[in-house]
């Protein structure tokens, strides 16, 4: 008896731990193939918050531009090096991590809110290897959950 009492009053004096949702992840190309991944996790301030994936696609010195809808000015380009690959039996794996709190990572939020259509390009050696669109319908209303 005094056992179940001490784990009621355990229970009863500290909160159960947060559970957090899952990460919004919005995927460029096909699962089995080349694609390209855009996961938002839920910790919004972490070093991580924004994590943008290449897999079977982009090596080092990969050039890969995102635009939202008809804009002419691109919301980021950058071009991947050595530290952002590794390889593995599945091929050539890039990752970048965008911090929460940064200004890229707001810019790239607020895009994905506001936009009705993201797309991206990735050339290796100035040769497409990928060009993708992908609807943004229903990303502010996963975001905020």
């Amino acid at each position: 008896m005094k056992c179940s009492s001490l784990a009621i009053a355990l229970a009863l004096s500290f909160p159960a731990a947060p559970i957090l949702a899952a990460p919004v992840t919005l995927m460029f190309g096909e699962a089995a193939g080349q694609h390209v991944t855009f996961e938002f996790s839920q910790n919004r301030t972490a070093p991580d918050a924004l994590t943008i994936e290449t897999r079977r696609i982009g090596n080092p010195g990969a050039h890969i531009r995102i635009w939202i809808d008809n804009s002419r000015s691109s919301l980021s380009e950058m071009i991947l090096d050595g530290e952002d690959c590794s390889f593995d039996d599945a091929g050539a794996k890039c990752t970048l991590k965008i911090g929460g709190g940064t200004e890229t990572y707001r810019r790239y939020v607020e895009a994905f809110r506001l936009g009705r259509t993201a797309h991206i390009e990735v050339r290796n050696s100035n040769v497409m290897a990928m060009r993708d669109d992908i609807s943004l319908k229903g990303f502010t209303a996963a975001y905020n959950r």
